[in-house]
């Protein structure tokens, strides 16, 4: 696994799952984090996106410079 560029900015998503779906998922994806990594880039590489898989290991959490920003939609 690779780091981030620290001028790469970052988001940090938060999924809200009871504590019985979390587990569900865990007995059958042990690794939900890395799956759900996957699953993301499958569907930019799908789309034509040409991100590198790096991009998404160990993104770390973002400075607090770059935390508080507005989101851009």
């Amino acid at each position: 696994m690779t780091k981030l560029d620290a001028k790469q900015v970052t988001r940090t998503l938060t999924i809200e799952l009871p504590e019985s779906e979390w587990a569900a998922l865990r007995s059958v994806e042990p690794d939900a984090i890395g799956w759900l990594q996957g699953r993301i880039r499958e569907r930019l590489h799908a789309s034509g996106e040409s991100a590198p898989a790096s991009r998404f290991e160990n993104a770390g959490r973002p400075s607090s410079d770059t935390f508080w920003d507005a989101d851009e939609y």
